[in-house]
């Protein structure tokens, strides 16, 4: 297993801890800072689904005390959706429309570009294509509006055009939970 799941675990426990204050401010992007001489994520709704998508996926591998981390954490998150039902969704709707603003940016610029004979191996698609499955998990969470699963799915042809199929760009263990023909855009670059 590659995976480290020390970061989630402690980033779990930290959002079930500040959900509450985070569902009640305006700010979208949650600082956190260090813990424990980790760098932590910022806290937003998207940030969290991916951790707790890890940690679910890989329940089985984690420590009984880990699990009643993350048990708990999802407790509070829940709590708090509950109570607050109603920011929780249009906070997840922001979240989603300036994730899909940055993912469209991205494409714009990169498919303005001539397509290369073979596939750019660099950061910049991995990292982007975290923007697209967090895209993905806040969709499933929350149903978005209209509109901007239009743009969604317009940006996912325009990258389609110019996909070179290839093998999975995050770490192995992951790729038999993020079938091919659902997470395409995670198997392979941009020409």
């Amino acid at each position: 297993m590659t995976i480290d799941f020390k970061p989630d675990v402690l980033f779990a426990k930290v959002a079930g801890e500040q959900f509450d204050e985070y569902a009640h401010v305006e700010v979208l992007y949650y600082p956190i800072g260090a813990i424990n001489g980790i760098q932590m994520p910022q806290l937003t709704i998207g940030v969290w689904l991916e951790a707790l998508w890890r940690l679910k996926t890989f329940a089985a591998l984690l420590s009984a005390a880990d699990q009643q981390v993350v048990d708990e954490a999802q407790a509070q998150v829940q709590l708090v959706r509950s109570r607050a039902g109603d920011l929780y969704k249009q906070k997840a709707r922001r979240e989603f429309k300036s994730r899909l603003d940055t993912w469209t940016w991205y494409l714009d610029e990169l498919l303005a570009r001539e397509p290369a004979p073979v596939p750019p191996e660099g950061q910049a698609y991995a990292t982007q294509a975290h923007v697209r499955f967090k895209l993905e998990l806040l969709n499933a969470d929350v149903a978005q509006m209209t509109d901007q699963i239009s743009r969604l799915t317009v940006n996912d042809r325009r990258l389609q055009a110019r996909f070179v199929t290839g093998r999975f760009m995050w770490a192995p263990d992951l790729a038999p939970h993020l079938p091919q023909d659902a997470y395409w855009w995670l198997y392979g670059r941009p020409a």
